[in-house]
Formats: C-alpha cells, structure tokens, sequence
C-alpha cells in the first residue's frame, strides 16, 4: 500500500492514494486543555489547564478506526479501533537496538518485524525474510514505481509505503508508524516539523544494522 501525506505535518494531514487521488485516512490532532481534579474554587482559578493532545486516525466514511493520547510529545494512550492497548504493548517483547545512530523496536505483530530509525529514514525491516516491508519516504518525488529526495525543502512530499501484514490492521501499522517517527526524532533531535530527507537514499547505519540482524546478532 501506498499513502501519499497532503501536509508536512504528519500528525494534522490526509492521506491519499497517489495513483488515483481519492482520500484514503485524514489525521487529526487537537489540544484540550483540561483542569486538574480535587481543587476548590480559591485555588483552582490559579492553577494553568494541563494541555494533552489527541491524535485521531478517520477512515474516508469519517469513522475514527485508531486514536493516539499525548502528554506533550510523549505517548500515553493507544486505542485501534475499540481495543485499548498501552503503548509499550504496540511493540513485541524482544529486546530493542540502541546504539548512537540506530533506534530498532520489535513488531508486536511478527517477532520478525523490526522497526529501524536511522538518522534519515524509517524502515519496517523483515530479517527473517531480508526483505523491507515498509519505508516512510521524506520530501520525495515519485518517479514511476521509485522515489528520489527533492532537491529543495517542502518540494517533494512524505510518502507512507508498506506490505499489508495478516495480523496487523492498517490502523495498527498507521499508529505504530506515527509513533516510531516521534521516537526517532527525539532521538535524533529533530524538530518536532522537520522532516528535509539526507540526500543519501538510505542510511548506512540502517543499511548495515539490517547485516547484522540477518547474521543474528539481535
């Protein structure tokens, strides 16, 4: 599958196919500011409202099929569809990849499925298989079945591409996907907007860690 973003902003954008143009998913992200409980009516007028935001993912009937609750940047709350899940639990049990350059985090759905964060890139990497399962690709331009980075900022635009998974619905992968960009731009400390792609197509680190995952290393 193929989604196209309209926006830079992948947490306020649509999402469309690019073959045809028609809506596929819109994402939404609003704040709400919300009092804190157990005040008395002295002390809670100089009490700041906590502000968390919430993230909707709407299907093209406007169904809201996955739902992300943050605190700031930070994730605290998932639901896919009417499925409650916490947010350690979108990701499987095996032990992580860190290193200076790599951010590598189980698939919940596949102990065969890693998510890679790399410096300029994000991957979906089937080690048992060698094969990418999915990629994000940053400020591109599609040129028939390839991309190639934009040669200027905002020129080009971010592109979702993945397999679908038997176990994994598109909402799941949608999420999990949003989630590890976040991640990785803590990471690497990237703007919470800042999405310029490298001009190298794919990340050495990445490039090498997937190596060392087909020799077994993880």
């Amino acid at each position: 599958m193929l989604l196209k973003f309209s926006k830079s902003d992948i947490l306020d954008t649509t999402l469309v196919y690019p073959e045809t143009g028609a809506l596929g998913y819109t994402i939404l992200t609003r704040s709400h500011f919300i009092r804190s409980q157990g005040k008395d009516s002295d002390t809670e007028s100089e009490c700041e409202p906590s502000v968390t935001r919430r993230t909707m993912i709407v299907d093209k009937r406007g169904v809201t099929i996955a739902e992300i609750g943050w605190n700031g940047q930070r994730p605290v709350e998932v639901a896919i569809g009417k499925q409650k899940v916490a947010v350690k639990e979108m990701f499987g049990s095996q032990s992580a990849i860190l290193a200076h350059n790599v951010l590598g985090l189980p698939a919940r759905f596949d102990t065969e499925f890693f998510w890679l964060a790399g410096v300029d890139g994000l991957t979906l990497l089937d080690y048992d298989s060698d094969q990418t399962k999915g990629y994000f690709h940053l400020n591109s331009l599609r040129v028939g079945d390839h991309f190639i980075t934009a040669p200027l900022s905002g020129l080009g635009h971010h592109y979702l591409e993945f397999e679908p998974h038997p176990l994994a619905s598109t909402a799941e992968l949608i999420v999990t996907f949003i989630l590890m960009e976040v991640l990785r731009r803590g990471k690497f400390n990237q703007q919470p907007n800042t999405f310029d792609r490298p001009k190298l197509w794919r990340s050495r680190s990445l490039a090498n860690l997937s190596k060392r995952i087909r020799r077994g290393t993880i």
